[in-house]
């Protein structure tokens, strides 16, 4: 997928991080239609590097690739043919099936067909508010019961209620795993999702407890946001570290400066300066006392007065 034209980036990796157990769910069999064989390389290397959302080896032999949109874009049917072309070159014998996938919460008005002169081109095109998809509240597939919140559910509370029951009895780990994947696809649905955050604060057992940064580390959805975290500390930390190296930089010669004057003042009036009254001068970091050393030095008769 383009970069411009991409949907946000936490929607894009979560989706990602659901494909593959997306691809044993029920959803993806009934808009599949038949049994893959292996998921393919979805990167394609010409003058410029391009990349689709998934790419199957069917058990027919055919080829299929999706894409998901979160919203809509006057350019995707373009750019679903340039892929179609991209992938044709790469399996020539191969017959090409597309889908788009359709997200969002506006009605969907992109183009998938495109006629000119002789040439006509055509995807399939789903938007997943119209897909009728209730029979997924009868799966145990995590990945059925998430994708189910942006399908059409005639029972919006039975969804709610088999999705708390399915994260109850998850790890807690999976568990906060999957709230996050789900609260991050729901972006994409506003409303559902303020929902569905107001019925897991209802939920004493479904709260989320804290993990170590370490588990964090592990879990799919947290881990390039602990990462880039730490990346922002680790700046953070090396700014701040030369502020106070600068500031303590200023301290340290603030006080030498005035070290050096109590032992010029000493100097100038007595002429002498004993090895005993520099080390104590030496050894005294505190301003304040080098200030009273300094007015003892200017009021002092004699040397013996200051030590």
């Amino acid at each position: 997928m383009d970069q411009q034209n991409r949907h946000p980036q936490d929607i894009d990796i979560t989706i990602k991080n659901i494909i593959l157990p997306l691809l044993e769910s029920k959803l993806m069999r009934d808009i599949i239609g038949i049994k893959y064989k292996r998921e393919l390389d979805s990167v394609f290397k010409t003058t410029k590097e391009r990349r689709v959302d998934l790419l199957l080896e069917l058990e027919d032999d055919s080829i299929l690739h999706i894409e998901f949109q979160t919203k809509n874009d006057k350019t995707m049917l373009y750019r679903m043919f340039e892929y179609y072309s991209l992938i044709k070159m790469e399996y020539k014998e191969k017959t090409i099936h597309q889908k788009l996938i359709y997200l969002g919460e506006d009605k969907c008005n992109m183009k998938n067909t495109l006629k000119d002169s002789k040439l006509y081109y055509e995807y399939e095109l789903i938007d997943l508010k119209d897909f009728q998809c209730d029979d997924l509240l009868e799966s145990d597939n995590m990945a059925d019961i998430t994708f189910a919140f942006l399908c059409n559910v005639r029972n919006r509370e039975k969804l709610f209620r088999k999705a708390l029951s399915k994260l109850r009895n998850l790890p807690e780990q999976e568990r906060s795993d999957w709230v996050g994947k789900i609260l991050t696809l729901l972006k994409v649905r506003p409303k559902l999702r303020e929902g569905f955050k107001i019925l897991l604060k209802e939920e004493p057992m479904l709260e989320i407890p804290p993990f170590t940064i370490e588990e964090l580390k592990d879990l799919p959805f947290t881990a390039k946001a602990i990462e880039q975290l730490e990346q922002e500390a680790t700046l953070k930390g090396k700014k701040e570290g030369l502020q106070e190296g600068l500031e303590k930089g200023k301290q340290e010669g603030l006080v030498q400066a005035k070290k050096d004057d109590v032992k010029s003042a000493i100097l100038i009036k007595f002429k002498v300066l004993p090895k005993e009254l520099e080390e104590k001068i030496e050894n005294t970091d505190d301003i304040k006392v080098l200030d009273e050393m300094f007015k003892k030095v200017i009021l002092a008769s004699k040397i013996e007065e200051i030590l």
